[in-house]
């Protein structure tokens, strides 16, 4: 097979796709890389063998760039937006912004018309150089493989759908019970329990992120700037020839400079914010909105037309059923991430409360009316709890049946009274259950792509390997 493998410089990702490659190229697979960045190509290049073909975006733009060009299909604005949302204040007009779009869009056009990979793998698509190539595989008929880090612990999800894979939903419908192995249903007892109790939590919890104490502030940059410094003063000196046209990078750069202001500004407002938050009364009733972190792809991806959170959570709040309240729950990872206004435009709203994000999210999720979110893993949780889960965004756990997806906040409302004349009948949750992990776990590999960074490297790179070529193949065929 010949592989294109794109390349960001994404954290943990890239030295886990160079290992792959390397294996692709081993088992007699073809694989071309495609940097989409300067500092991508400056910083990740080490991890990848010189056998494999290499592309820069960059040099393409430079010289085969068309700004005459206006054929651009069913593109959209849309696939801009999550850069958007990262860089906060996106500091380009129009004319640049639109630039930064096509040139993305003529380089995939012009990359696999030329080269016709038989897949793409990278992570799933939630940028403006990934979603045009998403775009352009799907209209080439070339499978797109958007991998990452599964909920189930030590496995990988290999999405096909943005962030969805159609062969879960067919198989959970095609599952008997009596179909089911002994294994697994002994794993599928074992991961519920361990899930709903916080026992054994998916792979990606925790990696990466950024502790609070301030000294922990100050390692977590020196490491930072060991690890990309290098790359980054490269770019810096070569910019003038690439600034024009390289806008990864230059985010990149703007972030790194501003570094050590937002990690002071966040040390701050955690000290501060505490007061606004709130304990949790187990004798309310209420519905539960797990906040998310953001920029991330779980808001401007996935759910991109509610990622205004705080307007999102006002509209929930007046369209769930009275009296109950909505409790709106801070997310561990993205304390002191936000303005105290955020939290102060929350709070002005009557029939809402402002968890603190060391509340137990176990007993909220089991004492609530339900759990609405935009596409979080608290939506799973709930269903397998028994409580339904009303999702907003695309998320692939919506084939459980307990799983509501609503088309916008007026279908909300009327799933959610629906809920409550009708109630949820538990008396299959068990069996539910039991099909929804089977049908996900037979749909997984296992591997965890931050093992790629360990000493000692669990990940059987061989069966991987194998696993991703069966289902390209398999993908191909059904389109």
């Amino acid at each position: 097979m010949k592989w294109c493998i794109i390349i960001n410089g994404a954290p943990f990702l890239t030295e886990f796709l160079g290992k792959l490659s390397s294996t692709f190229l081993e088992q007699g697979d073809e694989c071309v890389l495609v940097y989409t960045s300067k500092l991508a190509e400056y910083g990740e290049a080490r991890y990848f063998s010189s056998k494999a073909h290499s592309f820069s975006e960059v040099d393409w733009f430079l010289a085969h760039y068309d700004a005459s060009r206006k054929d651009y299909g069913d593109l959209t604005w849309r696939e801009l937006y999550p850069d958007v949302d990262r860089a906060g204040d996106w500091p380009w007009g129009y004319e640049e912004s639109a630039r930064h779009l096509a040139q993305n869009y003529q380089f995939f056009d012009e990359f696999l018309r030329r080269e016709k990979p038989d897949a793409i793998l990278f992570e799933p698509p939630s940028g403006s150089a990934a979603q045009p190539a998403s775009f352009l595989a799907a209209t080439y008929g070339i499978p797109y493989l958007g991998l990452i880090d599964s909920r189930i612990a030590g496995h990988l999800d290999v999405f096909d759908s943005g962030f969805d894979n159609v062969l879960y939903r067919q198989t959970f419908e095609a599952l008997k019970k009596e179909s089911i192995s002994a294994e697994e249903k002994e794993f599928a007892r074992h991961f519920i329990q361990e899930f709903l109790s916080h026992k054994r939590l998916p792979s990606y919890y925790g990696v990466g992120k950024i502790r609070f104490g301030p000294l922990e502030y100050v390692a977590h940059y020196i490491e930072r700037v060991r690890e990309v410094g290098g790359p980054l003063w490269r770019y810096f000196r070569e910019r003038t020839k690439f600034k024009g046209v390289d806008f990864e990078s230059e985010s990149r750069l703007a972030v790194a400079f501003g570094a050590p202001f937002a990690l002071a500004r966040r040390q701050a407002r955690i000290a501060t914010q505490k007061s606004l938050y709130e304990a949790g009364d187990l004798q309310d009733e209420y519905y539960l909105f797990p906040l998310h972190l953001q920029p991330e792809s779980s808001t401007s991806v996935q759910a991109m037309q509610y990622a205004d959170q705080v307007s999102t959570i006002r509209n929930i709040a007046f369209s769930i059923t009275f009296p109950s309240m909505l409790y709106v729950k801070e997310h561990p990872y993205a304390v002191g991430t936000k303005p105290d206004s955020f939290y102060r435009e929350i709070k002005s709203i009557p029939n809402v409360k402002l968890i603190a994000p060391q509340e137990n999210i176990q007993e909220l999720i089991r004492n609530s009316q339900g759990v609405i979110t935009l596409a979080g893993t608290a939506g799973m949780e709930a269903v397998l709890a028994g409580k339904p889960a009303y999702v907003l965004g695309n998320v692939f756990y919506t084939y459980h049946p307990f799983c509501r997806t609503p088309k916008n906040i007026d279908e909300l409302r009327e799933l959610i009274l629906a809920d409550r004349r009708n109630k949820i009948p538990q008396e299959n949750l068990e069996e539910h259950n039991l099909k929804f992990v089977v049908s996900y776990l037979r749909n997984t590999i296992p591997g965890i792509t931050t093992e790629a960074m360990a000493e000692n490297d669990t990940n059987d790179y061989g069966q991987i390997a194998h696993e991703l070529r069966r289902m390209a193949q398999s993908r191909r065929q059904r389109a």
